[in-house]
Formats: C-alpha cells, sequence, structure tokens
C-alpha cells in the first residue's frame, strides 16, 4: 500500500516536471510558425517595393506590380520561405546558398509565370528582351539576382528580421499575423477571380512586352 502511494507520488511529480517543459514547446512552436508569417508577408512587400521602384525609375509612373491587389508579391514571400527553411544547412558553405537559391527561385518563377500565362492568358512579366531567357519567363540575369537575395537572406536580412519579430510580444506578434494572413488570404482569394492588370502590370501573352504607356 505504501510503495503504490510513493509510486502514485512519483509519477504526478514527473508529470508536474513535464508541464512546464511541454508549455515552453507549445509557446516556442507558436513563435516560430507566427516569425514565419511575418517573414513571408515582409519579404512579400519588399519583393513589391523593390519591383514597383524599378518600374518607376525605368519607366516614370506608378505601377502596382504584380498578380494581387495588395502591397506584395507572393513569389518573393514564398521564395523568402523556401530560402530561410530549407537553405540555413548550407549556410558555412555561401556558393552553396548561391546556387540553390538562384535555381530554387528560378524554376519557381519559371513555374509561376507558366502557370498564370496558361490559366489567365496573361503575362505579369516577360525576359524576352534579355540575352539567355527561357521562353521569356526567366533568364539569367533574374536567376543571378535570385542567387544574390539568397545570400542577403541568409546572412543579413532573415536574422534581423527574426531579431526583431522575437522583440514583440507574443500576443501582439500573433494578432498582428493573424491580420496580415487574413487580408493576404481575402486578397488571394478576390485576385484569383478578378486579378490585377493593367499598364505596366501586364501584356497579352501573343504581345511582345511593353511598359511605357
Amino acid at each position: 500500500m505504501q510503495l503504490s502511494k510513493i509510486q502514485s507520488t512519483r509519477k504526478k511529480q514527473t508529470l508536474k516536471s513535464r508541464l512546464p517543459r511541454n508549455a515552453d514547446a507549445a509557446h516556442q512552436a507558436r513563435n516560430t510558425f507566427q516569425n514565419y508569417i511575418l517573414l513571408f508577408i515582409s519579404c512579400a512587400f519588399i519583393g513589391w517595393v523593390w519591383e514597383v521602384t524599378l518600374t518607376f525609375i525605368q519607366h516614370g509612373y506608378f505601377a502596382n506590380r504584380g498578380v494581387l491587389h495588395g502591397p506584395w508579391l507572393p513569389i518573393y514571400g514564398f521564395g523568402g520561405l523556401i530560402i530561410t527553411l530549407f537553405l540555413q544547412n548550407l549556410k558555412e558553405r555561401p556558393a552553396l546558398v548561391f546556387i540553390a537559391a538562384a535555381l530554387a527561385c528560378g524554376l519557381m518563377e519559371y513555374l509561376t509565370a507558366w502557370y498564370l500565362e496558361s490559366i489567365k492568358h496573361l503575362k505579369w512579366w516577360d525576359y524576352s528582351d534579355l540575352p539567355f531567357n527561357l521562353h521569356g519567363r526567366v533568364c539569367l540575369l533574374s536567376i543571378l539576382a535570385f542567387g544574390c537575395c539568397g545570400l542577403l537572406l541568409t546572412y543579413l536580412v532573415s536574422p534581423n528580421l527574426f531579431h526583431f519579430y522575437n522583440l514583440i510580444p507574443l500576443h501582439s506578434k500573433s494578432i498582428l499575423a493573424a491580420v496580415f494572413l487574413t487580408v493576404f488570404i481575402s486578397d488571394a482569394i478576390y485576385s484569383s477571380h478578378f486579378p490585377n492588370t493593367g499598364t505596366g502590370v501586364t501584356t497579352n501573352i501573343h504581345q511582345t512586352t511593353n511598359l511605357d504607356p
């Protein structure tokens, strides 16, 4: 009888000792998930700013780049996630980070362009005028740019963004991530039926790209 009481007490103590560990693990998992949501949104926004700025410098007018209507380009968001999640093991070898980022993002860009052209019959980008392009969907210059972005994201941007995200209280960060994700998904659903098009944004699939009005 006494032995069973001792065993029961030990089991309760063991369970109590595990609870804080489980709570810490759940807290860390939740924090990591929120960080990746914010990373996706941040990379998508940075990509949008980059393309809008580039269009303005080249052609002198504002164009809301991208398929979606909001200030984000999901291809940059997914690219940022792929690089951050899957290339961390290569961090000690920058050359491999460059090559892997260039190939992974280049493939994603080609497949995305092919999908949009097949479904929407429009081009949101066209590299036909640039050397070493493949069907106008990807080119050597864009692939090299993806490699450079992979290096920047891995060694500079991503660590600083995560440091900033971790300064935000988890409850506030959860609300922020939920709001951003809800608005983004709503935009994606709406844009799947009514995509963002127009001057400086799209061209007909049978036309040569011309971004000038």
